[in-house]
């Protein structure tokens, strides 16, 4: 990433904080949407599954596993865009928004020992969906 691209960037960071509407403002927002999501996403992964096992007829369930898996891919999407802007959000809490509540507190963790070894938002937004559609096409 060139320098222009970079402080256009920071431009639009610290021109988030306005109109009454604050950087912790929008990533609850991400948040609640994101999770959201996520929760649509298995809700759809059931509902499939039961289809899939429910029926009497074995030669159609392989069929609804691939419908559910094309159906789940597309969910997929969606659930990913809200992760990649919650991880963004994230990034510039912790690197550039050093007096958001989320920042001091993680550092609180550092102090206390806590370091973390994985991102849950990543486990939501791309291993557990992708485990699941893999789980359809076997």
């Amino acid at each position: 990433m060139n320098n222009d691209s970079q402080n256009e960037i920071n431009g639009v960071i610290e021109a988030l904080d306005v109109s009454g509407w604050t950087f912790a403002d929008e990533r609850e927002f991400v948040e609640n949407l994101y999770v959201g999501r996520f929760n649509y996403f298995l809700v759809v992964f059931s509902l499939f599954m039961t289809a899939g096992f429910a029926n009497n007829f074995t030669s159609y369930k392989s069929l609804v596993f691939y419908i559910g898996s094309i159906v789940l891919f597309l969910f997929w999407l969606l659930l990913y865009r809200g992760y990649k802007k919650h991880d963004r959000i994230l990034k510039i809490i912790f690197n550039q928004k050093i007096e958001h509540p989320a920042n001091r507190l993680e550092k609180i963790m550092n102090l206390e020992g806590y370091t973390p070894k994985y991102k849950v938002s990543k486990l939501m937004g791309v291993y557990i969906p992708w485990l699941c559609i893999f789980f359809y096409l076997l």
